[in-house]
């Protein structure tokens, strides 16, 4: 099998976040906001791998966050949802099993 899996343990652990994003509300800002806070801030939680944060355009946003442990990512998760950013959808911990 091609891809990243380590002798049986998973690749990672992902953090996602799914949320609600305004349609009139200015991209740049949003972007702005991520830089200037989040994306610092979850950088230099431990276990920090990557991240993505992702627009459907309509209306939904999805934050996808990999650390290396489960449990980093659980604490990740509850940077990310933190009150004060945008509706929370939804929210859950996923173990990476295969990366290509």
């Amino acid at each position: 099998m091609k891809g990243k899996e380590l002798e049986g343990r998973p690749a990672g652990y992902a953090a996602v976040v799914q949320v609600r994003i305004e349609p009139d509300s200015d991209p740049s800002h949003r972007h702005e906001v991520l830089q200037a806070f989040v994306v610092p801030e979850i950088k230099a939680h431990p276990g920090y791998l990557r991240g993505q944060w992702m627009n459907d355009r309509e209306g939904t946003g999805l934050c996808l966050v990999v650390f290396d442990t489960e449990a980093n990512a659980r604490a990740g998760l509850e940077v990310l949802v933190r009150p004060g950013g945008p509706e929370i959808l939804g929210q859950r911990v996923y173990e990476i099993e295969v990366e290509a």
